[in-house]
């Protein structure tokens, strides 16, 4: 039962590996024989060339990856037409036939299925938007194997404001716009199906040697995976099982050529030679989430004022408070050195009784690798800006009078919304579990200035105090726990 399963699990991994890695594996990266044919439209024809136009575009972004060797449309027409066939509405069989005696692997169809351009406007205000859109069938042929590689709807659609009445031209013009999205998005599809994957061809000093540069569409913020493949199993039958692909690390892009790259080792151990990259995608936007422990410190206050009659009084009441909890929600772009981010925090006070703040920081975070990029130790000095809201009295034993005309009524809560600005500096110790996914704890201090009034309230209402209140300082120690990751 145990060999059963055992086996199982390798083919399934096998077979997963497979979908992503259809050609054979080289130590330079073989660029694909690619053909585009023409788009076929079977929208609405809002606009006859719609198709050619699609085609052209899809050409042209396949073109910028570098990732293909694009078959010259003009002569696979004229070829076609020899064969008596078209370069629109060719059927799946005839591409791949065409294929193997043309020498293309792979084939783009596709149909856009629809097209329209929309629009409100407003003659009063003689504005208004358009909105136009477009849907495209896209179909990666794949002539080895005789399969559709890929299939799925891809849209594209643009959308902006108008000052005049929509022409047509406007109209035709928010169209194409709306075909350049879907060729940027067909451009990402691509991507995703056709990673590089390539071996290993040399480890020298610590640095992975790939023979797959800039020519063949990598860039500084490529990443690969690393896998080994195991030896293949042959069962008793004759049968061979094809060895399991386990991955081992990560690369990151370090020095770039025109036809090789050199990578240093992100995450993992006992890479070498001969070993399978993977292109990857790791993405630089960064979202975390912190649970801070931050000096909140507010001095008790009682003081009693009387008003202009011997009615009411005013009664200013701040209990003692050191720190606070709070929670931090910090978004930005993570770089291998420098981070630049944003958090929004919430502090909790004395747990809301009489208090509460609001924190934002500008972070600038500069990241040193300790082990890779497993264990970092991240500086994270930044700016900031506090505004908290605190209870700090009420009124009691009557209407409190300001003036003979104007009286707070008896039991109102008075509240200080208050503004500090300041700037800290935390030092943190980051443990990344994965590449897109880490947690961190540190501790620093900050610097904020007196509390800004930015007024006293009851029931709403503004009014002046009888002389300054200080309400909270932020000034103090900083402790910080949290997770954070890579989308």
């Amino acid at each position: 039962m145990k060999k059963t399963i055992f086996l199982f699990f390798i083919i399934f991994h096998t077979y997963l590996f497979s979908q992503s890695i259809d050609k054979e594996i080289t130590d330079r990266y073989v660029k694909e024989n690619i053909a585009v044919f023409e788009i076929e439209d079977v929208s609405t024809e809002y606009r006859k060339d719609l198709g050619k136009k699609v085609t052209s575009l899809i050409e042209n972004s396949l073109t910028r990856m570098n990732r293909f060797n694009i078959v010259d449309r003009a002569n696979l027409d004229k070829y076609l037409k020899e064969m008596e066939l078209q370069l629109t509405g060719i059927t799946e069989k005839q591409v791949i036939e065409v294929g193997k005696i043309y020498g293309y692997s792979k084939a783009i169809t596709g149909r856009i299925t629809s097209a329209n351009s929309t629009f409100d406007y407003d003659i009063e205000t003689g504005s208004g938007n358009i909105y136009a859109n477009v849907d495209l069938i896209l179909q990666i042929v794949d002539v080895e194997t005789t399969k559709i590689l890929y299939s799925s709807k891809i849209s594209g659609s643009a959308y902006y404001t108008i000052s005049r009445y929509p022409s047509i031209a406007l109209r035709e013009a928010a169209l194409d716009e709306a075909c350049n999205d879907l060729a940027i998005q067909v451009e990402s599809k691509m991507k995703n199906v056709f990673k590089i994957i390539l071996k290993i061809s040399d480890i020298k000093d610590g640095n992975v040697i790939l023979f797959a540069g800039s020519k063949h569409g990598i860039n500084k913020n490529t990443r690969f995976k690393v896998y080994s493949k195991a030896e293949d199993i042959v069962l008793p039958s004759g049968n061979i099982i094809e060895g399991e692909y386990k991955e081992k690390g990560t690369l990151r892009i370090k020095d770039l050529g025109r036809e090789y790259s050199i990578a240093k080792i992100s995450r993992g151990n006992n890479i070498q030679a001969g070993d399978i990259a993977r292109e990857t995608h790791i993405g630089n936007f960064l979202i975390g989430f912190n649970i801070n422990y931050s000096s909140y410190k507010i001095k008790p206050v009682q003081k009693t004022y009387q008003g202009t009659t011997n009615s009411g009084q005013l009664n200013i009441n701040l209990n003692k408070n050191d720190f606070a909890l709070g929670m931090h929600l910090k978004i930005g772009y993570e770089n291998n050195i420098f981070s630049p981010n944003l958090s929004f925090g919430l502090l909790f006070g004395d747990f809301f009784k009489s208090s509460y703040g609001i924190d934002i920081r500008f972070n600038f975070d500069i990241n040193v690798n300790i082990y890779k990029e497993v264990v970092r130790f991240v500086f994270i000095p930044h700016l900031g800006i506090g505004v908290t809201f605190t209870d700090i009295g009420n009124v009691s034993g009557g209407d409190y009078y300001i003036d003979s005309y104007t009286s707070i009524p008896n039991e109102s809560k008075i509240t200080s919304n208050d503004i500090l600005l300041g700037l800290g500096l935390m030092a943190v110790i980051q443990y990344n579990i994965k590449d897109t996914l880490g947690f961190n704890f540190g501790v620093g201090y900050r610097l904020y200035t007196n509390p800004i009034n930015a007024g006293t309230y009851y029931d709403g209402n503004s009014f002046q105090l009888p002389e300054k209140i200080k309400t909270v300082n932020l000034t103090g120690f900083d402790f910080m726990i949290g997770i954070y990751g890579l989308l």
